[in-house]
C-alpha cells in the first residue's frame, strides 16, 4: 500500500515538471490572476497616494496639523495678551515697558513681588506712635507725620518726589539683595554711577555684575554667620526683626567711561562701590540686606580746593608718606619734610593698626578703598579721628603709588 507522503511527493514533483516545461503558461496565469484581482476591485488604486498610503488618511493628518497650527497661534496670541496686560501694570514708565521682552517682563515681575515681600521687613511710618523720647502722643494731638510719608504702593510707582528725596539724602544708591544674591531693588540713580539701568538690573543675580573675586565676600555679607561664628543682634525690634551691620567694598560692573560715555556691558570696567547697610532678619529666618552703594571718587574728580579740614597725602605701596600736604602743619601740627618716607602705620594709634591695615590690604588688590574712623597721632600729643580714601594710581597697567584724600572728623 502506498503512503500518503509518497502520493504528496509525487505529485510535487510532476508540478515541478510541468512547470519547468512550460514557463510562459505560469507567467501568463499570474498576469491573468493579477487582473482579475484588479477587475474585481475596480477603482482602488485612485484611493492610494505615491508612497501607497491611503489619501483619506492623509486628509485627516493634515486636519489634525492644522487644527494644532491653529491651537498653537491662538495660545500664543492669549499669552502675548498676558504679558502685554501684566506689562501695563508694573509700576514702569512707557518708554521702558516698550522695550521690554517676555522673560524681562517675567523677571522684573518677580522682582516686584519680592519688593513687596521686602517691604514687611521695614517697620511702617504709620505704625510709629511713640515720640523719639519714648512717650505716647496723646489721643488728642494732632499727630505730626512726615513730610513725605508715602504707602507701598507709592513707593513702588516711583514718585517724583520719592526719587528727589533719595537723590538729597544719598550720595549712592539704594540696593537691596535677597539672601541667594538676587538685586530685589536698586533705585533709579545707580545709572548715575554705574551706567546701568534699573531695569536691566532688577531681579538679577548680584554675581553677573560684580567681580568673581567679590563672590566669597558677598556671600559673606548675605550670611547669618561670619567666620564660622554667629554675629551677634545688633538691635531686636518689636515686630520681631533683627539687624546685623554689613560694611563691605566689591567692584562692580561700570559703562561708564571717564569722559562719561556709555559703552557696552561686554567691555565694562570695574568700579569699587562702599556697600554699608543691615542685614535685616525676620522671626522665621528669612533675611534681606538694605544697603547704599557709595562709590568711592577718584583723586583726579575732587574739586579744588578742599575743605580747611580736608587733606592730601600720597604713599609709596608700602604706605610711606611721598606728599603731605602743607594743611597738616595747622591741623596735626607736621610739617611736610616731618612725614617724608615716614610710614602711615607709625603715625596711627595702635589701637586701630589692625582694621587699618585690612583696609589698604583691600586697597591693593581692588583699587580702591575707605578706611574707618582710625586715631592720627598730633606731633605734639594727643589725635585728630581721620577717614581716608584711598585710589591706586597707575602707570602704564602697573600700581605705582596711593593717593589719599583724608577727613579730619573730630
Amino acid at each position: 500500500m502506498v503512503s500518503l507522503i509518497a502520493t504528496i511527493d509525487a505529485a510535487a514533483e510532476a508540478q515541478k515538471q510541468r512547470n519547468a516545461a512550460d514557463p510562459a503558461a505560469a507567467s501568463s496565469s499570474i498576469s491573468a490572476t493579477g487582473s482579475a484581482l484588479a477587475k474585481a476591485s475596480p477603482g482602488s488604486g485612485s484611493n492610494l497616494t505615491a508612497s501607497g498610503k491611503p489619501k483619506e488618511k492623509r486628509r485627516n493628518n493634515e486636519k489634525r496639523k492644522e487644527k494644532s497650527r491653529d491651537a498653537a497661534r491662538c495660545r500664543r496670541s492669549k499669552e502675548t495678551e498676558i504679558f502685554m496686560e501684566l506689562s501695563q501694570v508694573l509700576p514702569l514708565k512707557n518708554d521702558d515697558v516698550n522695550q521690554l521682552d517676555k522673560a524681562s517682563v517675567m523677571r522684573i515681575t518677580i522682582a516686584f513681588l519680592k519688593i513687596r515681600e521686602m517691604l514687611q521687613f521695614v517697620p511702617s511710618l504709620r505704625d510709629c506712635k511713640e515720640t523719639p523720647s519714648g512717650i505716647k502722643q496723646d489721643i488728642d494731638e494732632p499727630e505730626v507725620k512726615p513730610k513725605l510719608e508715602l504707602s507701598s504702593e507709592e513707593w513702588l510707582d516711583g514718585t517724583a518726589e520719592a526719587s528727589h528725596l533719595l537723590k538729597e539724602t544719598m550720595d549712592g544708591f539704594l540696593l537691596v539683595l535677597s539672601h541667594e544674591g538676587d538685586i530685589t531693588y536698586v533705585s533709579e540713580n545707580v545709572v548715575e554711577h554705574l551706567g546701568i539701568t534699573k531695569i536691566d538690573t532688577l531681579g538679577q543675580p548680584i554675581w553677573e555684575y560684580s567681580h568673581q573675586c567679590d563672590h566669597a565676600e558677598i556671600k559673606e555679607a548675605l550670611s547669618l554667620k561670619r567666620h564660622g561664628t554667629a554675629v551677634k543682634d545688633e538691635q531686636q525690634l518689636e515686630s520681631g526683626l533683627s539687624t546685623h551691620h554689613r560694611d563691605l567694598f566689591v567692584r562692580l560692573k561700570c559703562t561708564l567711561t571717564s569722559r562719561g560715555r556709555s559703552i557696552n556691558i561686554k567691555s565694562a570696567t570695574y568700579k569699587v562701590i562702599h556697600i554699608t547697610g543691615h542685614l535685616v532678619v525676620n522671626g522665621k529666618g528669612e533675611r534681606v540686606l538694605i544697603a547704599i552703594g557709595r562709590p568711592i571718587p577718584h583723586p583726579s574728580n575732587i574739586e579744588i580746593p578742599l575743605g580747611t579740614s580736608t587733606f592730601l597725602t600720597k604713599h609709596s605701596l608700602d604706605m610711606r608718606f611721598t606728599y603731605v600736604d602743607d594743611k597738616m602743619l595747622g591741623l596735626l601740627g607736621y610739617a611736610p619734610n616731618d612725614l617724608l618716607d615716614t610710614s602711615l602705620f607709625v603715625c596711627q594709634h595702635g589701637a586701630d593698626s589692625e582694621r587699618l591695615m585690612a583696609t589698604f590690604k583691600s586697597v591693593l588688590s581692588k583699587g580702591q578703598g575707605e578706611t574707618c574712623r582710625y586715631r592720627f597721632l598730633g606731633k605734639c600729643g594727643g589725635y585728630c579721628w581721620i577717614v581716608s580714601q584711598a585710589t591706586i594710581v597707575y602707570d602704564k597697567q602697573k600700581p605705582q603709588s596711593v593717593v589719599c584724600v583724608n577727613y579730619v572728623i573730630r
